[in-house]
């Protein structure tokens, strides 16, 4: 019986580890996608502000072009820091993927485990059973035989 509450806890632990991790991944997800959705945004403003660049050429002056191309640079610099955070989002959230995949598989082991406890508990109570019947039925028959 105590090996059974103890497995029981093991279980309550696990679950609960299992539990906080997928939670920790569920955010390091909405983050990352949070963090793409801000690199796409910025790759749409390169795309906005550099089309204007190519195309009015000669209708802009030097300092209004060099301006705008200074923006558009610092667009890309943005771009650079911001697919670097994106990475790193990606990579702790494939981390943290990996370690509540390992968290589920030791709970799925642990429940595993205290099914069989539990089978082989039930078979050897199975079996005390019948011995105790085949016991009662043998006594049964020795004391009509007398």
């Amino acid at each position: 019986m105590r090996k059974k509450r103890t497995l029981d806890s093991l279980k309550t632990l696990a679950h609960g580890r299992e539990s906080r991790w997928r939670r920790h991944v569920a955010g390091q997800l909405n983050n990352l996608q949070t963090e793409e959705q801000r690199l796409a945004q910025l790759h749409d403003y390169v795309e906005e502000y550099n089309a204007p660049l190519n195309e009015r050429r000669d209708s802009q002056s030097i300092l209004a072009m060099r301006s705008q191309r200074q923006f558009v640079d610092r667009l890309k610099d943005a771009v650079r820091q911001q697919s670097k955070t994106v990475a790193e989002r990606r990579a702790a959230a494939e981390q943290g993927m990996r370690r509540w995949q390992h968290e589920r598989s030791r709970r799925l082991a642990l429940e595993k485990y205290t099914e069989r406890q539990d089978e082989a508990q039930g078979r050897q109570r199975d079996r005390r059973n019948q011995a105790a019947l085949d016991e009662v039925g043998r006594n049964l028959f020795l004391n009509r035989n007398k």
